[in-house]
């Protein structure tokens, strides 16, 4: 029912739209007409339509084709700029892989060469522990045109160097603090030697620094700043062991000089050193040794090796020695008998340099005995209570 409805609205629209039709000629009074039936009408106006819709299409479906290609052009040329990006970032952490390797590297040299010096032999450290391979941070296996797989195996690659890098800095790390609570409790001990003995340790340390024999010496480590995947690697407990280390060393170096023999095996003190009364005037006065008072001709040996600066009469010291022993530290001995060495001559440690006497400002047979450091005189008793220290810091026997 409804489609009949529908042709018989059909034929309707079609009668009222399109009756046939006459279209007149005339030509040299002739009059001529055609008919256009209303079927050829309704024909052409569908071929009309036609060509008005393909037309419509197809320019819509060119501009939007158009610009569906020059979206993707500009997608093509971010992502080759990407990849050129990618590129070079690749190559920079390929680059700082290799300077973080130099590193490590450098830095399990360093650690070796101390662990042979402090003959430390459980170091827990892998004898391969900066080694890797190099084909690892390559993507020479991968023969496709994927860049985005490709992409994807080096990114794999390097977090794989990464975590073994960053294993290898941690057990580095974990070895250098180990090291470290050696030489802090080392340079505890020393230190605390030092100050039994009365003596400074900058000052020491600056004297030491003077010496032709120094250790001090450039950094042996490389900084780096931006490390892997922008996680550097820290220097500071590296840092830290290697200021330490040259502190230890130039404290053991300069404490070589100290001068800590006895001069007279046998003595008792019968002055000790600072403010006194002059056993001559009575009067309040500075006294910048100790007397050590023994028997008469007892044997004098020189406290450390060192070089004879003056020996001889030396007004009130009576006869007189003075011995240089470097690094600031000297001793001069007063009052003796009789003097075994001359000027210039080098002696050892316990050399017999002179007798016990009383010769110049003296009241009875005694050694006025003297250390001077850095231009200052310092307390003997200091030092003779420290020396058994001493002696074990000489043997490395940091031992309390």
């Amino acid at each position: 029912m409804n489609f009949k409805k529908l042709i018989f609205w059909v034929t309707k629209t079609a009668e009222r739209y399109f009756p046939d039709r006459q279209l007149y000629f005339r030509t040299n009074g002739d009059v001529r007409f055609i008919t256009i039936s209303k079927k050829l009408q309704i024909f052409s106006s569908a071929v009309a339509a036609c060509l008005v819709i393909w037309f419509s299409v197809a320019s819509y479906n060119y501009v939007y084709v158009n610009e569906i290609l020059g979206n993707k052009d500009t997608e093509v040329s971010n992502a080759n700029r990407n990849y050129d990006e990618l590129e070079n970032q690749y190559s920079e952490l390929k680059n700082d892989i290799q300077k973080s390797t130099v590193a490590l590297e450098q830095r399990q040299k360093y650690i070796q060469q101390i662990l042979e010096e402090e003959e430390i032999l459980d170091t827990n450290i892998p004898s391969d522990a900066t080694e890797f391979d190099d084909s690892t941070i390559t993507d020479d296996d991968y023969d496709g045109d994927d860049k985005e797989a490709r992409n994807n195996i080096r990114d794999q690659s390097l977090d794989k160097i990464y975590v073994a890098l960053k294993r290898i800095e941690m057990q580095q790390n974990k070895t250098v603090k180990s090291i470290t609570d050696k030489v802090d409790v080392k340079l505890s001990f020393l230190k605390e030697t030092l100050d039994k003995a009365g003596i400074t340790e900058k000052t020491m340390l600056s004297l030491a620094k003077k010496l032709p024999s120094s250790t001090a010496q450039g950094g042996p480590l490389i900084e780096l700043k931006n490390g892997i995947n922008g996680v550097s690697l820290n220097s500071t407990t590296f840092d830290q062991l290697y200021e330490k280390r040259n502190s230890l060393n130039d404290l053991e170096m300069a404490i070589q000089y100290l001068p800590v023999i006895t001069p007279p095996e046998k003595y008792y003190i019968s002055s000790k050193f600072g403010v006194r009364r002059d056993p001559l005037t009575k009067k309040w006065a500075t006294h910048k040794g100790v007397d050590m008072a023994g028997w008469h001709k007892t044997p004098i040996n020189a406290s450390g090796e060192g070089l004879v600066k003056k020996a001889g009469r030396n007004g009130s010291f009576g006869l007189f020695v003075e011995i240089d022993h470097g690094n600031g530290f000297r001793t001069k001995y007063g009052h003796l008998s009789k003097v075994n060495v001359k000027r210039g001559d080098v002696v050892t440690a316990g050399q017999l340099i002179g007798l016990m006497g009383s010769t110049g400002r003296s009241m009875s047979t005694h050694l006025h005995y003297e250390i001077w450091f850095n231009g200052k005189p310092i307390d003997p008793l200091k030092v003779f209570k420290a020396a058994k220290d001493v002696q074990k810091i000489k043997q490395q026997e940091y031992t309390s």
